[in-house]
């Protein structure tokens, strides 16, 4: 299995309805749900991507923040459009 489909594996071991926020050194786009704020950095400009990354409320496998990488994965993930 390479680091991608393991990494991809993880991601979707995280609840959509998690708290979450999407933030950003100078501002916080989305307090809420995981799959509201993937929605909402889908809606970011790609300037902005580059500089955001979600805070998890909770640690879900040991993580509390999702980097841009983390994000895109999430964001091409089918099971959002069933959110």
């Amino acid at each position: 299995m390479s680091q991608c489909d393991y990494r991809e594996i993880r991601m979707s071991e995280i609840p959509w309805y998690s708290e979450a926020s999407l933030v950003s050194p100078r501002h916080v786009f989305c307090v809420g749900s995981l799959a509201q704020c993937v929605r909402k950095w889908n809606t970011l400009a790609e300037i902005e991507r580059i500089s955001t990354h979600i805070r998890l409320a909770k640690q879900y496998e040991g993580r509390m923040k999702l980097d841009g990488g983390d994000v895109a994965t999430l964001a091409v993930h089918p099971e959002l459009k069933r959110v």
